[in-house]
């Protein structure tokens, strides 16, 4: 900000020294010098004409009411940039919070409501990823030795329903050829107690 006052303040002396009177083209200090120079004078006095002096006040005027006007425009100017300035640097600053609250957001992460950092919440991630393949893993080794214990019961079943059918066919053509010898026996006892 003093850089651009700076700035300005040089304009305004480098404006100054090249600014040149309505007449002649000649600066303010020229004009003085030319005064001096061509006035005339009794030893020790000099004498300058009136309109001479009037021009030069004209002139002095002049000059001194453009570089008000140049100080004025230079001011409105600087009060324009301080705003400008004011501005921008509200600006950047909402602009760094919300760097700082999008860096917070990025660097964290929401698990179960709470923010964590970005390495933890890694962490916790590949965790449960790893809890749930060895949850998994271990659901399909129980699995799987379940089904081949399921299937040595069911062979031993049917084993059994096998052997219990070949009993109940023997036992049951058993029983017929016991009843069958019962009839005959009876039958024979009633021959021999009926005769």
């Amino acid at each position: 900000m003093s850089r651009l006052k700076f700035t300005l303040l040089l304009l305004i002396v480098y404006t100054t020294q090249n600014v040149h009177a309505q007449k002649g083209g000649n600066t303010l200090a020229e004009q003085y010098q030319n005064l001096i120079m061509y006035s005339g004078g009794y030893p020790g006095y000099k004498q300058i004409r009136q309109q001479k002096v009037d021009l030069l006040w004209k002139n002095v005027s002049d000059t001194l009411a453009a570089q008000r006007l140049l100080l004025k425009e230079a001011k409105l100017q600087l009060g324009s940039d301080d705003q400008a300035f004011l501005a921008s640097k509200a600006e950047l600053e909402n602009v760094k919070k919300e760097n700082a609250l999008f860096k917070a957001r990025t660097g964290r992460n929401s698990v179960l409501g709470l923010y964590v950092e970005t390495g933890t919440y890694n962490m916790i991630m590949w965790g449960i990823i790893f809890l749930l393949g060895a949850g998994l893993g271990f659901a399909i080794y129980r699995s799987t030795s379940a089904l081949k214990e399921a299937r040595y019961r069911t062979g031993l079943y049917n084993d059994l329903t096998g052997e219990f059918q070949k009993h109940k066919v023997n036992s049951n053509e058993k029983e017929k050829k016991l009843a069958r010898e019962l009839q005959t026996e009876r039958n024979r006892l009633a021959e021999m107690s009926g005769r």
